[in-house]
């Protein structure tokens, strides 16, 4: 009787998660929206977020956002929110999975912007990779959840009531403690002291953003913070004013007459102001919505709902991408490759998936599928810069000298800790096709970029190895003492870490610079432990193979991605489990590591 009743009961369930409700989609450049609030209050729900975009972009130091389009899923109500909520009394929430941001609303009530725009900020601020400190962080957010557009103008400084109140009755924050607050500070945590954290980090960003005397040093004032300036240093170098004044002025500023919004010209391309709207198929919406419901971890609900649109549409790509996902997300590394293989072969039209298939791909040594992936990635979107550097690496390690440089050449910029090693790949893949003028110039460059002694002798090598040539009868002068004398093996070599090997060519007198840095491998799991007795930090977690250690030798230069925050503030010892994936350059040490890390994603 118990199985009839459960048919019974599962009978009534909607056959969609969807079902009975009017959805549409609106598209600009930069979001996607998924809404029942009707067509106007999509549109103008879609521009106002374009709006922040932009006006992030103008005013902040650094011009990065998402590559991708952020989705914007909003509801008509509480009722229709209620099974996506993440907590009892948020009405808006960004969050983010392994290939998309989100941005989740109740409803698309003015009353509730703040809160989206307030987490939105927090999600450019990450994307744009300035370092940060918490106080700033959320100071920034609160100051540009009040904009308001006011036609082709955006006003913003509006006060917030709240704050305001809290500062005119609480006692302040020293600054230099303010400065200082971490993750587990109880000023950021705790909620009786929480709220003049808050409270006096929007009115110091206020200040600085909009007081007559601080806005025109605002952008020096956060490149020198981001750059890891102290508080007092900063406003010294890039406020002229002592720090001891700059809180003199804090205080004053908050509690005189001059708190002011002010209005700024706003300019959107013709696309952004035009959203693209259409009705959402049930299968569209549905898709949407099971990702959503994986992406905050309610993975009972997702994985039926994804199993029941798999079966309705076999052999559709899409749900064989957001099974691959549910899957990485659980730790299953092998079945999320099995189902990012699948959706590849039915034509996936997803750079993203393509990417991270081409990862895990990698990961299992499946090098072939992995170049394959890549190449898709970057067909599908041809500025996709990490999908070419990667691309151009694995060609160089083929070895496809020809295809590598083409690849690397497809990257419009890259940063200073990409251009540590891309310089130097990018001449040794010209060295090996004849072009010596590109090699050269490539390689002062790797020179200039270099920061470690191993890529300084590198590049070194590169170059009178170069100008050795051009005066017959010299050979070019190499360091010998610790450097390998076998063959390299393709992708082998990761000039970050290790001094480049030797290759002697038969017959030949000669010897010259093997520069084959290699992919990135990755291991996902919980972390275990940082050990920090050694002259470099080791870092354990677990994953579903085992434990797996690896070797942290300078903290600087381990790239922080897609977390909610741009840093995490380390202890030496055991870990809280935190879920990390570790990207890493396979180098053997002894004791058990496996590897060098590179980049941490939380």
């Amino acid at each position: 009787m118990l199985f009839l009743r459960l048919v019974s009961f599962l009978a009534l369930l909607p056959a969609t998660l969807s079902a009975a409700d009017q959805w549409i989609r609106l598209t600009t450049p930069h979001f996607e929206m998924y809404t029942t609030a009707g067509e106007k209050k999509g549109r103008e729900a879609i521009l106002y977020f374009e709006q922040v975009r932009s006006f992030f972009l103008r005013g902040s130091p650094s011009k990065k956002a998402p590559d991708f389009p952020v989705r914007i899923i909003a509801f008509r109500g509480e009722k229709q929110y209620k099974p996506y909520r993440v907590n009892d009394f948020a009405p808006a929430y960004y969050t983010g999975s392994h290939d998309r941001d989100y941005i989740v609303m109740e409803d698309i009530q003015a009353e509730h912007f703040p809160v989206a725009i307030h987490e939105y900020t927090h999600l450019i601020i990450q994307h744009s990779g300035m370092k940060i400190p918490i106080w700033m962080n959320e100071g920034w957010a609160d100051l540009y959840s009040t904009l308001k557009p006011h036609g082709k103008q955006a006003l913003v400084g509006d006060l917030i009531p709240g704050r305001v109140q809290t500062m005119l009755n609480s006692r302040w924050i020293p600054l230099s403690v303010l400065s200082s607050v971490g993750h587990d500070s109880a000023l950021y945590n705790e909620r009786d002291k929480a709220g003049v954290f808050y409270a006096e980090s929007w009115a110091f960003m206020h200040m600085l953003f909009l007081g007559k005397k601080y806005s025109a040093h605002f952008l020096p004032f956060v490149q020198a913070i981001s750059a890891g300036t102290s508080l007092p240093e900063a406003c010294g170098k890039a406020l002229g004013i002592p720090v001891d004044e700059v809180e003199k002025d804090l205080h004053a500023y908050l509690t005189g007459n001059q708190l002011f919004g002010a209005l700024f010209d706003m300019k959107l391309e013709k696309s952004a102001e035009e959203p693209v709207v259409s009705e959402s198929a049930p299968f569209e919406t549905d898709m949407a919505l099971a990702n959503l419901l994986a992406t905050i971890h309610k993975t009972d609900q997702a994985r039926p709902a994804f199993e029941r649109l798999a079966k309705a549409n076999p052999g559709n790509p899409e749900v064989e991408e957001s099974l691959g996902y549910l899957s990485w997300q659980m730790r299953e590394t092998d079945a999320a490759r099995s189902h990012f293989a699948k959706a590849f072969a039915a034509g996936t039209r997803n750079p993203q998936m393509c990417f991270q298939y081409a990862m895990l791909a990698s990961q299992a040594g499946e090098q072939d599928q992995a170049i394959a992936a890549l190449n898709r990635a970057v067909e599908l979107k041809p500025d996709y810069a990490e999908a070419q550097l990667q691309l151009g690496s694995r060609l160089l390690a083929k070895p496809d000298y020809a295809g590598a440089i083409q690849a690397f050449r497809g990257v419009k910029s890259v940063d200073a800790q990409q251009a540590e090693w891309y310089f130097g790949a990018l001449a040794y893949a010209y060295l090996k096709t004849g072009d010596r003028g590109q090699a050269q110039h490539n390689a002062e460059f790797a020179k200039k970029w270099a920061k470690t002694p191993a890529q300084v002798q590198q590049a070194d090598q590169m170059l009178s190895y170069l100008n050795s040539e051009e005066k017959p009868g010299r050979a070019a002068k190499l360091s010998e003492p610790g450097l390998a004398t076998a063959p390299a093996e393709a992708g082998s070599l990761d000039s970050d870490e290790r001094p480049p090997r030797l290759v002697r060519k038969p017959g030949s007198e000669r010897t010259i610079t093997e520069y084959v840095p290699e992919p990135l491998s990755q291991a996902e799991g919980k972390a275990q432990r940082l050990d920090c007795s050694g002259k470099a930090a080791r870092f354990t977690i677990l994953t579903p193979s085992g434990p797996m250690s690896f070797d942290i030798p300078d903290p600087a230069q381990v790239t922080i991605k897609n977390s909610a925050e741009l840093t995490r503030d380390f202890t030496c010892g055991t870990q809280s489990g935190y879920r990390v994936v570790v990207g890493y350059v396979k180098a053997g040490q002894p004791g058990g590591s496996v590897g060098v890390v590179k980049t941490l994603e939380f």
